[in-house]
């Protein structure tokens, strides 16, 4: 039971892909895009069929049952197309039918909402708009119902103690119809969807043992335990659905947080100098606002005046405070810890960083694992066999007693002994805890990664990550900072180095790789005026060919260069000595000749050697650097980092080829790029992981996980916490099926009561959350 709501258990999954959702206050209505990643073994959950005009918050939603039928009630309304709830996010998204209003289709939704016993989050002005004010009473229904209940169980068990009676019994059996008060409703709208869910089969037990009681009671003989058993039962279901609530509400929270990240004004600067705070939503790109200290940074931006230190951990993970100067980058939702600041915005609120994340881990939390999937099959089965099996025992079993005796071959039954039994059994019919067992560990999981910087796209890429044996890695960006510089320029045929950094430049400028990055630097810093390129065209993984004053001029790889200029004497030499040296040479071409060879280097990551020992350490001993750099320059590198084998001068389709051929040996393959020219072997690989904050929008998209610190040490700790996840998963599938299954036979047996089969549904699906909930904190996930 949430705070004000008792939830429906019909069994069911439903989901849909990434929901847009503002950050700074729940309206109930806003716009979203949805979008999603379909990779490997993820299955995604239900999405609407269509683009969502309405998006909702449903408040307090604690169970995916009662997701499914909120879903389906919506989904039947007459003014909505589609409609798909995620459960993870509680995010309810619409189609509206068409010509529909949107203010009858809000209050179509909201009616079908709070038939199922839910609400919306809704702004006090869509509250008095669609006249949905709720007296203070419904408000707090369930409140008042269950401290009620409470009171009188309480009164109860002191009048037990002191004499007994039958006034003891009145107690108990005012405190189950407080209980059955509030779901008795539900269970009729339920049974008026055709839909036998958690509250029709709990006012069965509950009716059905207060009836006995009754019968018991006229005939002469009272039972005051079963009136208190009745009494007891409804009470402890609702109070644990409220814990349960609490407990997804905490988990939920955990990723809510980053919404709040960002400011919900900018100081922005205008012309004249002055400052002005601006709502964030109204901020423009190239737009300048002012970051005080201890202010969080708005949006995604260029530091363009100021010195400061940033704290970035909500945002990449990254654990130490970053100094920034003029020219460096900054995230959304970052601290400014030193000195003020003015930002050059680069990102509008909706498309930065911070929203980015946001958008991602909602999505992940839509996506199914396989093992869900198979709760969900095996629940689906669970309930109709039990209330089969109950029916069996309340009517079947003794109904067969009863003609054995008549035959003289046996005693009558009791029948009051079998038909409690069934009641029991209808209680241990629920589902809910085998189907909250799973999504409540992967969400979970997706909070405590997203806290450390660590976006993963779904459950699935924890199964994924949990049997990785081998991870692939690109080396520029990767391994490396993906900061490289220009080491040295030797000239030919009579031309300066100004000139022949000038020829690259004019050329790079049309590539986002980082050695071209790198190119144009130094050619900025030379004194030489830039040059114009036209016809310019860029070969995956080889360089880039163009006209520059109208000459062929060809800017790239030793062996793309080779297609129309020979490389020998002085120009192979020279080749040769920055391969030696662990640089990457680029071979500047003009009209078919060598005119220069940059040499640029590229340093390895600080935490690189540690993160390939780590993953050594935990048994993922095949580590291959694939990469399109020359050999030489590779091995260099790989020696520092501690790679076991190294694939080089490699075009995007090798890569590709690689990672097919390690899957083909039986290996669960992890590949791991940033580059538009890694994306193939991203989607190839079982497991695609880029370094997600500096990594190209295309491989972002491609990727199942993105490493947003660019610190690798963070893949083998996501590694670590896909083990401990889906341990936990396991963990509490077995202990749900096996209580549950335990039960069961004891109660078909007569050993197990009511207090049993409510610990086995509302007791066992508390232990289950609390037990996922576990993954949130550092100490079970070892990062």
């Amino acid at each position: 039971m949430s705070g004000h709501d008792r939830h429906d258990h019909d069994h069911g999954h439903c989901g849909c892909d990434a929901h847009g959702h503002d950050g700074h206050g729940h309206d109930g209505r806003v716009h979203c895009d949805c979008d999603g990643h379909d990779h490997g073994e993820a299955a995604p959950a239900h999405g609407p069929s269509g683009t969502p005009d309405l998006t909702f918050k449903v408040a307090d939603l604690d169970c995916p049952n009662c997701a499914r039928a909120v879903e389906e009630a919506v989904r039947g309304l007459p003014e909505v197309a589609d409609a798909s709830l995620t459960y993870a996010t509680a995010t309810l998204s619409v189609v509206s039918a068409a010509g529909a209003e949107p203010a009858a289709v809000e209050r179509a939704v909201l009616d079908a909402v709070r038939s199922c016993g839910e609400d919306l989050e809704l702004t006090d002005e869509q509250l008095e708009r669609l006249d949905a004010r709720r007296g203070w009473f419904a408000e707090h229904r369930a409140a008042v119902l269950l401290g009620t209940s409470a009171a009188l169980i309480i009164a109860g068990i002191v009048a037990e103690a002191a004499a007994g009676g039958l006034a003891t019994a009145w107690l108990y059996a005012a405190a189950a119809l407080a209980g059955l008060a509030f779901i008795l409703p539900l269970a009729a709208a339920s049974l008026g969807r055709r839909k036998a869910d958690m509250n029709v089969l709990m006012s069965i037990a509950v009716v059905g043992a207060l009836v006995m009681g009754l019968v018991e009671a006229l005939g002469g003989h009272l039972e005051v335990d079963t009136f208190r058993d009745a009494a007891i039962v409804i009470f402890l279901d609702q109070v644990g659905e409220w814990l349960e609530g609490w407990s997804m509400r905490r988990s939920r929270g955990s990723v809510e947080g980053l919404m709040e990240l960002a400011p919900e004004t900018a100081h922005v600067v205008r012309a004249d100098g002055s400052v002005a705070d601006e709502p964030l939503a109204d901020v423009e790109v190239g737009w300048e606002v002012r970051v005080l200290p201890g202010e969080r940074v708005p949006l995604d931006g260029t530091l363009v005046a100021g010195d400061s230190s940033f704290d970035e951990a909500p945002v990449t993970g990254e654990s130490v405070p970053q100094d920034k100067g003029a020219g460096a980058r900054v995230y959304g939702g970052s601290l400014n810890t030193v000195a003020p600041v003015t930002v050059r915005v680069t990102s509008r609120a909706d498309s930065g960083t911070l929203a980015r994340i946001v958008s991602m881990v909602q999505g992940a939390q839509a996506q199914k694992a396989p093992y869900e999937a198979f709760v969900d099959r095996f629940a689906a089965v669970y309930t109709p066999a039990v209330v089969a099996v109950a029916a069996a025992v309340g009517v079947g079993v003794p109904l067969c007693l009863t003609l054995v005796g008549a035959l003289g071959l046996g005693a009558a039954p009791d029948w009051g002994a079998w038909v409690w039994r069934a009641l029991t059994l209808l209680v241990i019919a629920c589902p809910c805890a085998l189907v909250i067992s799973t999504p409540v560990s992967f969400v979970s999981a997706i909070s405590r990664a997203a806290r450390m910087g660590v976006l993963v796209k779904g459950g699935a890429y924890f199964d994924i990550g949990s049997k990785v044996d081998a991870v692939a890695f690109d080396k520029t960006g990767t391994l490396t900072a993906g900061t490289p510089e220009v080491v040295s320029v030797t000239p030919f045929g009579g031309l300066s180095r100004e000139r022949v950094l000038a020829l690259a430049a004019a050329l790079e400028r049309e590539s986002t790789h980082p050695l071209a990055a790198a190119v144009r630097m130094a050619a900025e810093g030379s004194v030489a005026p830039a040059l114009a390129a036209a016809d310019v065209r860029e070969t995956a993984g080889n360089g880039m060919t163009g006209t520059v004053d109208g000459a062929a001029v060809l800017v790239g790889k030793p062996a793309f260069a080779r297609t129309v200029a020979a490389l020998d004497g002085d120009a192979g030499q020279a080749v040769d000595d920055a391969a030696a040296s662990g640089a990457t040479a680029l071979v500047v071409a003009v009209d078919g000749r060598v005119a220069g060879v940059v040499a640029v280097a590229d340093s390895v990551r600080a935490t690189t050697p540690e993160a390939v020992s780590r993953l050594h350490a935990m048994g993922i001993r095949d580590t291959v650097m694939l990469t399109g750099d020359n050999a030489r320059v590779a091995a260099v590198v790989a020696g520092r980092v501690g790679v076991a084998e190294v694939a080089a001068e490699l075009l995007p389709d090798d890569k590709v080829a690689r990672v097919e051929a390690l899957r083909s040996q039986g290996r669960t393959v992890a590949m791991v790029g940033d580059g538009i020219n890694d994306a193939p072997a991203l989607a190839a690989a079982d497991l695609g992981v880029t370094m997600g904050a500096a990594a190209s929008d295309t491989a972002l998209e491609v990727a199942d996980v993105a490493l947003l610190s660019g610190d690798l040490e963070r893949l083998p700790s996501f590694f670590s916490l896909s083990r401990r996840c889906m341990a936990v998963v396991r963990e509490n599938i077995v202990f749900a099926i096996a209580v549950k299954v335990a039960v069961l036979v004891l109660a078909v047996l007569g050993v197990a009561g009511m207090g049993a089969a409510i610990f086995a549904d509302t007791g066992v699906a508390l232990i289950v959350v609390l037990n996922g909930m576990r993954l949130m904190t550092p100490w079970e996930t070892r990062f």
